[in-house]
């Protein structure tokens, strides 16, 4: 069931407060990040965003034992070497 809630001025924006209920139901805790976009028949849509890793958190558990090798296939057609 849809809940109303009044935008708010922020900075050169607006903003809205998700009621306590549902940001529970969702999962959403202050600091969360969603995603915000706008569909064709004029809702805003609403989605927790999914993690985003930068490079060095990605880097940062590779050792060289979880290295895998480097290989190559041979050539199998007409490829220029």
């Amino acid at each position: 069931m849809p809940v109303q809630v009044l935008l708010a001025k922020w900075g050169n924006s607006l903003g809205l407060r998700v009621p306590r209920d549902i940001a529970a139901r969702l999962g959403l805790t202050e600091g969360a990040r969603v995603d915000v976009e706008a569909s064709e028949d004029g809702r805003i849509i609403i989605t927790r965003s999914r993690r985003r890793f930068t490079l060095d958190e990605l880097l940062a558990g590779m050792t060289p034992d979880k290295e895998h090798p480097s290989t190559d296939d041979a050539p199998r057609g007409e490829e220029i070497i």
